[in-house]
């Protein structure tokens, strides 16, 4: 078998290296957002926070469903979505920490906003309406109090809401930043004064005939938790429209 053929090794034949599994994944990596520690913590107190709304709906959603939406039931289920759900939801928009919104483009976090406020503002006022309706207007306790300055501020938020989504066209009277501005301020301050209504609301006889004492303190602390996380972002902002104004006056 001298003749034999022997195997014929090539070593002109390029061997293509397509790069190591630990590169790859390295350049992945670098190509990823880093986010701080300070962006860490808002990320969860977020999330912490949109279990505390969901949690407050949920069950004041249930308490009132079970019952028949009518009266007193009707009046809490609407200033509940209205304003502890759709105004908490629509003032957190253009928050940079809003885990929920966070990739989405300005245009249309303000689109989610409008939308939002809209339905918040109409269902808060619809439902703090029918309770002074039932009332005759004869609000005494701390809860009504707060309630007829939330139903007043709503109304007075949702107007300057108008002035400021045509705020271009109204420059000649008042700047866009001194517009925008009121309209947060006005804004901050029902959502503000609203849930404070809420958590008195759970001092109510409506709500201690249905609860026992130890949830009625639980529900107030899960309130005033989302008020405080919820009232970050809106704060903020204002701040910044506060520091834009100082400049330019």
């Amino acid at each position: 078998m001298a003749d034999a053929e022997q195997p014929v090794v090539s070593r002109s034949r390029r061997v293509v290296d397509y790069g190591s599994t630990i590169q790859t994944r390295l350049a992945a990596a670098a190509r990823l957002p880093s986010f701080t520690r300070w962006q860490r913590l808002e990320y969860f107190l977020n999330v912490l926070n949109q279990i505390c709304i969901g949690f407050v709906t949920i069950y004041m959603s249930y308490l009132t469903l079970r019952t028949g939406l009518q009266g007193t039931s009707l009046h809490a289920w609407l200033v509940t979505i209205g304003f502890s759900f759709f105004m908490a939801e629509g003032v957190m928009i253009h928050y940079g920490g809003n885990v929920l919104t966070h990739g989405y483009k300005r245009h249309t976090k303000t689109t989610i906003h409008w939308i939002l406020l809209t339905l918040g503002g109409c269902c808060g006022a619809s439902g703090a309406l029918i309770k002074m309706i039932q009332k005759g207007f004869s609000l005494h306790s701390t809860h009504g109090k707060l309630g007829f300055t939330a139903f007043i501020l709503c109304l007075l938020a949702m107007t300057s809401g108008v002035s400021a989504l045509f705020s271009a066209r109204v420059k000649r009277l008042i700047t866009p930043l001194l517009n925008k501005t009121f309209h947060n301020f006005l804004g901050f301050s029902c959502f503000v004064i609203a849930l404070t209504t809420q958590y008195y609301g759970y001092q109510t006889g409506y709500f201690k005939s249905r609860s026992e004492t130890d949830f009625q303190i639980l529900m107030k602390c899960v309130t005033l938790t989302s008020l405080v996380l919820t009232s970050y972002g809106p704060l903020k902002a204002l701040y910044q429209k506060c520091e834009n104004i100082s400049r330019q006056f």
